[in-house]
């Protein structure tokens, strides 16, 4: 984990983190590059690699806005029932209230940076990855409980492979 410099910056080295170690979110590494502290609440920012069939549950923000920008691979976004193939170089921008979820169907890990305004889901993030066992996801009512303070609500599963398109 990097610390403040002078006059508020951060300066992270590549593979660095503001959380104390990389995160495991729903099988995907995730670095917080830019935490709530950091930027006075205003956003979070995070770089994540999604491995092969990863992607997180059908779900909503209530407190946030996100932005994806997908770095390399593709990832099959979902935004409220229709689906749309994202390349390196692709964005996809959400308004709260926008149910989602995305997957990596192809056979290699697809790299992305996420941004949230405002921040929070840096917090979430960190919750989560306390309470995922290695190698797998938390328990439902775990994750229920944590969707309820943060402001989420899971709907349904990830895709998988029968949702390839």
């Amino acid at each position: 984990m990097s610390t403040a410099h002078p006059a508020g910056a951060v300066v992270l080295a590549a593979g660095e983190t503001r959380s104390a170690a990389p995160l495991n979110i729903v099988g995907e590494t995730t670095h917080v590059l830019v935490a709530g502290d950091d930027s006075g609440g205003q956003f979070a920012s995070f770089h994540l690699g999604a491995p092969p069939m990863s992607g997180p549950p059908l779900h909503v923000h209530s407190r946030e806005d996100e932005w994806f920008y997908v770095l390399d691979g593709e990832l099959v976004f979902e935004l409220d029932g229709d689906r749309r193939t994202v390349r390196a170089g692709g964005s996809v921008f959400l308004r709260r209230g926008v149910t989602h979820r995305y997957q990596n169907f192809t056979d290699r890990e697809a790299r992305l940076l996420i941004t949230t305004t405002p921040a929070g889901l840096d917090r979430f993030f960190e919750a989560m990855d306390a309470m995922t066992p290695p190698g797998g996801l938390p328990a439902m009512d775990q994750l229920m409980a944590l969707d309820a303070e943060f402001g989420l609500t899971t709907l349904g599963p990830p895709m998988g492979p029968g949702d390839r398109p």
